[in-house]
């Protein structure tokens, strides 16, 4: 926008001195006297008229033809400082499109999308530990849809734990992360063959509460997501 201001100015400028320097001749020719010439018989008189005609007339014919360059000029002029001003506008809303969201706003907007995943699986995890679920005819087709729902929001938060935009971010991505893959590994022993290996219902529970904690840890205060 400068040089804009800065090629308006000068069109002003020129604009102006043109005005100024026409005013001024316009009031000092009235102002110049003519002195007065010594008194010629009329035989030198008629002599000399032809010569005094030919620079009037060659004046007056100059005179038309200076004040419509001039005017010629000022419109090129003013078309030209239009030119510039339309070319300013189309870079300025050029670069204004091309403008990305902030970092923040990106890791906000994946944090909405981060906790909504979230909030499914506890509740599928919470109901796959429901009393009885363990032996349903569709707990193999449950957990199924666990893991493909964990693996989901782990990749979503490892991306979030990258692009974290500050250090208390990141820490509230990775204590979500960590929380996801402990319930996860628990759960998963639950279900496995090595029945020495299988944790108690109190170690599940504990670790599904932290995973909601975790949650809600990634929903911060500052964050407005919704509830």
């Amino acid at each position: 926008m400068v040089p804009l201001a800065a090629a308006l100015a000068a069109g002003l400028l020129v604009t102006g001195c043109t005005g100024a320097v026409s005013s001024a001749i316009k009031s000092v020719a009235p102002s110049v006297s003519v002195p007065s010439l010594p008194t010629r018989s009329p035989r030198e008189t008629e002599a000399a008229q032809p010569t005094a005609q030919e620079p009037a007339t060659s004046a007056a014919a100059e005179s038309p033809a200076a004040s419509s360059s001039s005017g010629s000029n000022l419109i090129w002029l003013w078309i030209v400082l239009g030119a510039l001003v339309l070319i300013g506008i189309i870079v300025l809303v050029a670069r204004s499109g091309r403008r990305g969201p902030k970092p923040a706003e990106v890791w906000q907007a994946r944090s909405v999308d981060a906790y909504a995943k979230g909030s499914a699986l506890y509740d599928a995890m919470r109901m796959a530990e429901a009393p009885g679920a363990l032996v349903a005819p569709d707990a193999a087709a449950r957990w199924a849809d666990i893991q493909r729902r964990a693996d989901d929001l782990g990749q979503a938060l490892y991306a979030m734990r990258e692009a974290a935009p500050d250090e208390d971010k990141r820490m509230r991505t990775a204590d979500v992360l960590a929380a996801l893959q402990s319930v996860r590994s628990v759960m998963a022993a639950e279900r496995g063959t090595d029945v020495t290996r299988v944790p108690p219902p109190e170690m599940v529970r504990s670790r599904l509460m932290a995973f909601s904690a975790a949650l809600q840890g990634l929903r911060g205060a500052d964050d407005r997501m919704p509830y």
